[in-house]
């Protein structure tokens, strides 16, 4: 399955269509980050219209593929840091750009609005993706396991 495109859409207040097949799909491979994006969405953290938090949503084929949030790091409040977060790409379409996809606009959108950024990665598999995006492995003990420096 090859994309003819990846549209990246940011998405505020409400979660997009495709949300909830998704997040079962995430749950399904043991990952509970989607649940808590679903509180922070419905308390509104990902409302307002700034730069910050900010959600994307991927979608391929008309249908949503995955999806990524970016917020102020809630573990480390320096002011220059901001945390990748919430980074899911269903099964079928990884391996065809929509994690780069989504990788690009965190980044891109993050370094608008911070020097440093910093993620957990979930699993190995999700450690080497952020290595291949430049992300260097945070050894420091801090509750990220990868930083991004501009």
């Amino acid at each position: 399955m090859t994309p003819a495109s990846i549209q990246i859409v940011r998405v505020g207040a409400a979660l997009p269509d495709g949300f909830e097949a998704l997040r079962q799909e995430a749950a399904g491979e043991d990952y509970a980050f989607l649940d808590r994006l679903t509180d922070e969405i419905a308390r509104g953290d990902y409302a307002g219209d700034g730069d910050l938090p900010v959600l994307f949503a991927a979608f391929a084929e008309g249908e949503l593929a995955g999806l990524g949030g970016l917020t102020p790091d809630p573990y480390d409040p320096e002011p220059d840091l901001a945390r990748l977060r919430h980074v899911y790409v269903r099964p079928a379409w990884r391996r065809h750009g929509v994690g780069r996809a989504i990788a690009a606009a965190l980044i891109q959108q993050g370094f608008a609005v911070a020097a440093r950024l910093s993620l957990r990665a979930a699993d190995d598999r999700a450690a080497a993706f952020w290595d291949a995006e430049g992300f260097r492995r945070d050894l420091s003990g801090a509750t990220r396991t990868h930083l991004l420096e501009r």
